[in-house]
């Protein structure tokens, strides 16, 4: 599996991207390291915000609710 993001400004002009090899998981497992991933890319370029969207609604409510899926 890969993951991968596309960074836009507030303008939504391009602002970076990546893509990255996960190994193999399921979808969520995917996901949910995409996030991660995008979390610390943001970081990495001194990023204050970041607006995370994604069709896999089950990652972002985990994330939301800090369920005991993620540590």
């Amino acid at each position: 599996m890969y993951a991968g993001a596309i960074f836009r400004n507030c303008r939504g002009f391009f602002a970076g991207a990546f893509c990255t090899r996960t190994g193999h998981g399921f979808p969520l497992e995917a996901e949910l390291a995409t996030m991660l991933h995008s979390i610390i890319y943001a970081h990495a370029q001194r990023w204050r915000f970041l607006w995370v969207e994604s069709e896999f609604s089950l990652a972002v409510d985990t994330v939301q609710k800090k369920t005991p899926l993620i540590p």
